[in-house]
């Protein structure tokens, strides 16, 4: 899985390891709103309440690997 911000100075973080496929066993609401707030979260979860295709990957981390060019500036 790799994470990453494209805005200048360049940053990412990836991690490897084995996965795990299963159906999803929490309200993806509490994500949502987690991670997008309360607004976004709620429209998030009214567009893909209906998804009957969701999967749920948990990944044990075994493998990083990080860089941040904003440090190389410094």
């Amino acid at each position: 899985m790799t994470v990453q911000d494209e805005n200048p100075p360049y940053r990412y973080v990836m991690v490897e390891g084995p996965v795990t496929l299963q159906e999803p066993d929490l309200d993806v609401s509490v994500l949502a709103v987690r991670y997008l707030g309360p607004e976004l979260g709620a429209q998030y979860t009214a567009q893909n309440a209906s998804n009957a295709e969701s999967v749920l990957v948990r990944l044990t981390p075994e493998r990083w690997l990080t860089c941040d060019y904003g440090k190389a500036y410094s």
